[in-house]
C-alpha cells in the first residue's frame, strides 16, 4: 500500500512492469494539464522502475515491486522545465498521501534550489511524505542541500567507489549513496538495466548511469521500510544507520553516511501488514509556468561492444540481498540491496527486451541554470549509436 511519487518526466502507462498488476495511481500532468502523465523521454520511465517495477519474472525488478507509483510529469520531451512545476509537483504528490518523493533532478552550478522549493521540501515532510534527490551529475565533490529534510542521494559504482560523473552529497544533513553505474567508459553491465520509453518499442528496458539512477534505489528502500510500519522520522534513520560506511570513518561530503544496504535496513523487522487499497484523488492543475530554457552540450558517457551475460540472483521483494557477477570483468560480486537487474543483453538491437550489442548511454537530470523566470531543470541525455 505504499506509494512512491514520480516527479519526473512521466511514466510509460502502458509498460507492462507497471500495469500488469496495475499499480500505477493516477497522476499529474504539470506541462500539458489535463491531459495523462504520459512519459515522451524515457528518463521518468527508467527511475520509475528501478524504485518499483514488477517482480513477475521479466525484464527487471525494483527494489519496491509492490508499491504503488503516483507518476507526476513536470519536465517535458526534452527533459526540461521552466518556473514552479517542480514545487508543485512535490506539493501535490504530498497532498495525495504519496510516502515517497523521487526527484531525480538536480545538477549544475552549486546544486542549490531556490526558497520555493525548499517550502515545497518542507511542506512534503509535514505531511508525512519523505523527498528523495538525485546529488547531480557535474563532477562536483560535493552539493548544497543544507538542512533540507530530505534525503541526498549521490551515485557508487559496482566497486563502490563514486563514479566520476557524480556529485558528492555535500552538506546534505540525510546523505547517502546509492548505485548509479559506472562512470565513462564504464562496460555497459556497470550501468542500470531498467525499464524505459523511446516512442517506438513497447515495454522497453535500457541501460542508463547517473545520480537519477541512484536515487530510485533509496525512493525504492524507503517505501520498503515505510511498509514495514516505519514512521518518516524511523526511515530515514535506518536507511543512514545500515548504510555501509564508505570512504573516511563516518560521515563524509562524498557519500554520506554510505551505501544503501537493503538487507541490513530491513533485518529484524516484523513483517509488512496487509496492504489496503489506496485511493489518489483525480485534480485540475492550474496553468503551468514555462519559459525558455537553458541549455548545455552533454557530457557522454560512451561504452560500446557485445555484452556478456550477467547471472543474476532476483531478490526477495521485501528484503534479501542480490549477488550481480559479472564474467565479463574480473570475477567480483556486488551486494545492491533488495535490487534485481535483468540479465545483460548477449544479441540483438539497442532497444528490446532481449538485448544488444549496445551503444548508447544516458545521464540524469540536471538543473543547468537559472534564469528571470526561475530554476531551469533539464534531464540530459545523449543519444547513442
Amino acid at each position: 500500500g505504499i506509494t512512491i511519487a514520480v516527479v519526473d518526466t512521466g511514466v510509460d502507462l502502458a509498460h507492462s512492469e507497471f500495469v500488469k498488476p496495475n499499480r500505477l495511481l493516477p497522476g499529474l500532468n504539470l506541462i500539458t494539464p489535463g491531459t495523462p502523465p504520459q512519459d515522451d523521454n524515457g528518463h521518468g520511465t527508467h527511475v520509475a522502475g528501478i524504485a518499483a517495477a514488477a517482480l513477475n519474472g521479466m525484464g527487471v525488478a525494483g527494489v519496491a515491486p509492490d508499491a504503488r507509483i503516483l507518476p507526476i510529469k513536470v519536465l517535458d520531451s526534452t527533459g526540461s522545465t521552466v518556473g514552479d512545476s517542480v514545487d508543485r509537483g512535490i506539493r501535490w504528490a504530498a497532498d495525495q498521501g504519496a510516502q515517497v518523493i523521487n526527484l531525480s533532478l538536480s545538477g549544475g552550478g552549486q546544486e542549490v534550489f531556490g526558497p520555493s522549493t525548499n517550502e515545497a521540501v518542507a511542506y512534503a515532510w509535514s505531511k508525512g511524505s519523505i523527498c528523495v534527490f538525485a546529488a547531480g551529475n557535474s563532477y562536483l565533490l560535493s552539493s548544497g542541500f543544507a538542512d533540507q529534510n530530505a534525503l541526498v542521494v549521490s551515485a557508487t559504482d559496482r566497486h563502490d567507489q563514486k563514479p566520476d560523473y557524480s556529485n558528492g552529497v555535500g552538506s546534505a544533513k540525510w546523505g547517502i549513496s546509492a548505485p548509479g553505474g559506472g562512470g565513462t567508459f564504464a562496460p555497459l553491465q556497470d550501468l542500470i538495466w531498467s525499464t524505459y520509453w523511446d516512442g517506438t518499442h513497447p515495454n522497453d528496458y535500457a541501460y542508463d548511469a547517473g545520480t537519477s539512477m541512484a536515487a530510485p534505489h533509496v525512493a525504492g528502500a524507503a517505501a520498503v521500510l515505510r511498509s514495514l510500519g516505519l514512521t518518516p522520522q524511523q526511515t530515514v534513520d535506518r536507511l543512514l544507520s545500515t548504510a555501509k560506511d564508505l570512504g573516511p570513518t563516518g560521515r563524509d561530503s562524498t557519500f554520506g553516511y554510505g551505501r544503501l544496504d537493503v538487507a541490513k535496513a530491513v533485518s529484524g523487522l516484523p513483517a509488512a501488514p496487509a496492504s489496503s487499497a489506496t485511493t489518489v484523488a483525480s485534480s485540475t492543475p492550474g496553468p503551468s509556468v514555462l519559459g525558455e530554457t537553458t541549455s548545455r552540450t552533454p557530457t557522454t558517457i560512451t561504452s560500446e561492444g557485445v555484452i556478456t551475460p550477467v547471472p543474476t540472483t532476483v531478490a526477495n521483494a521485501k528484503a534479501a540481498s542480490t549477488s550481480t557477477t559479472s564474467p565479463a570483468l574480473a570475477p567480483s560480486t556486488v551486494d545492491r540491496g533488495a535490487t534485481a537487474s535483468a540479465s545483460a543483453p548477449t544479441s540483438g538491437t539497442k532497444h528490446d527486451s532481449g538485448a544488444g550489442p549496445w551503444a548508447w548511454v544516458a545521464l540524469a537530470a540536471v538543473l543547468v541554470g537559472a534564469g528571470a523566470a526561475g530554476f531551469v531543470f533539464r534531464v540530459r541525455r545523449p543519444g547513442g549509436a
